[in-house]
């Protein structure tokens, strides 16, 4: 019995000691009020029917990974993982909801995110929005440019929001496979032509 309660003890101090050691975010740009400029699409901002999620990488000085990507609307650098768990690990959610309080193109998640990085370190971000089941197989999509923010533990009084270090950025159509290579077949057969012209 003694050595069941002493076992007990030891797990719940480790796993305190695991949950208090981490770094987390919160992926939030609604709360945090610097960046006021909301996400959109064709001009209009984003609604509940669209989703926001981020892809990281934990880093340990403020530099972060040293990652320099643009806002755009292809799958985000090799050297950030998607952030997964749902909406209940902080990792995804929706625009419009939660505590953005139905304010189109702002997100606010209520959980925030374990970055797996030690706490008080950094992390390298960037803020995915989408319309499909998810972002890499959505057709209309977008993300941030790569930013870096800092980590704070999961009990801390004030979180850290991603909006205090993210800017806005605009969710556009993904070209279909098809389009492109029909667009890089029409560029040769251009350049045939001024070819033949030219001889």
């Amino acid at each position: 019995m003694k050595k069941s309660v002493l076992l007990g003890i030891v797990g719940l101090a480790a796993g305190m000691a695991t949950s208090y050691g981490q770094g987390y975010i919160t992926l939030d740009n609604y709360t945090s009020g610097l960046n006021t400029t909301p996400i959109t699409y064709l001009g209009t901002p984003l609604s509940s029917a669209w989703n926001v999620g981020l892809y990281f990488v934990g880093a340990t000085t403020s530099a972060g990974s040293g990652l320099v990507e643009g806002a755009g609307n292809g799958i985000p650098s090799g050297t950030l993982a998607l952030g997964t768990g749902g909406d209940a690990a902080g990792a995804s959610g929706s625009f419009a909801s939660e505590n953005a309080v139905g304010n189109p193109g702002f997100y606010g998640l209520q959980t925030s995110f374990n970055t797996g990085s030690t706490t008080f370190t950094f992390a390298t971000l960037e803020v995915i929005a989408y319309n499909g089941a998810s972002y890499a197989t959505s057709t209309i999509r977008g993300h941030s440019a790569a930013f870096t923010m800092p980590t704070v533990t999961a009990t801390a009084t004030t979180p850290v929001y991603a909006g205090d270090y993210s800017t806005s950025f605009v969710v556009s159509a993904v070209p279909e496979p098809t389009t492109l290579a029909l667009a890089g077949l029409g560029g040769l057969a251009s350049l045939v032509a001024l070819r033949r012209k030219q001889a």
